[in-house]
């Protein structure tokens, strides 16, 4: 059974899509344009109804889906102004769980290592407002904040790989990649109306 089932899909500017997620994938879905990749991206996290087919998600109709269970990477971190980025980071967990794991520091360790930060950036970095951010710090939180939420399914706007130098894409997808390893019902979906510079396979544009 595939971890993420798009059958027949159809909305506003998409007609026809059909593809399976299997769990431990990392896969990317390319279209044609912006908004259809604005469009899937909706559909997939469940916030735009298909007008016609049916997206699964274990098996069962998105809707009836658990709160927690779909994580989302915007591709410019869509941080939160008047939270530091330690609060960014951890707000879905506050939301969804209404307090923090117990093992959220130590998670926290685990990507920011995966994700090439060393012990002595990571306070500096937690501490600091998303206006005092570069863009790739940026990006770089709002892939934290996603990792660490361990959802189901992790749903990325490849536009985050966009001017990221080539080692940076490495350690990133790797990470990425780790995740989707690393649970027993876990996949990554990268979305992108374009050439994108991941590793993955594409599973192409729909008929």
């Amino acid at each position: 059974m595939a971890l993420l089932q798009f059958s027949g899909v159809t909305g506003e500017g998409i007609a026809g899509l059909s593809f399976a997620l299997a769990a431990g994938e990392t896969r990317v879905l390319r279209l044609a344009s912006e908004a259809e990749k604005i469009e899937a991206i909706d559909l997939a996290l469940g916030e735009q109804a298909p007008a016609a087919g049916s997206v699964m998600l274990h098996g069962r109709p998105l809707e009836q889906s658990e709160p927690g269970r779909i994580g989302w990477i915007p591709a410019h971190g869509g941080l939160i102004s008047n939270l530091k980025t330690w609060e960014n980071v951890t707000l879905p967990l506050w939301f969804h769980g209404k307090r923090l794991p117990s093992g959220t520091d130590a998670a926290l360790a685990r990507w920011l290592t995966a994700l090439g930060l060393d012990n002595q950036a990571w306070a500096d970095f937690m501490a600091r407002p998303p206006a005092q951010l570069k863009p790739l710090e940026r990006k770089l939180a709002g892939l934290l904040r996603g990792l660490v939420q361990a959802p189901s399914l992790l749903v990325v706007d490849a536009g985050l790989f966009d001017g990221v130098d080539e080692t940076t894409v490495r350690s990133w997808t790797a990470a990425l990649e780790e995740f989707a390893r690393s649970g027993e019902a876990r996949a990554v979906l990268a979305v992108s109306h374009g050439a994108a510079p991941l590793p993955w396979k594409t599973f192409g544009e729909p008929l």
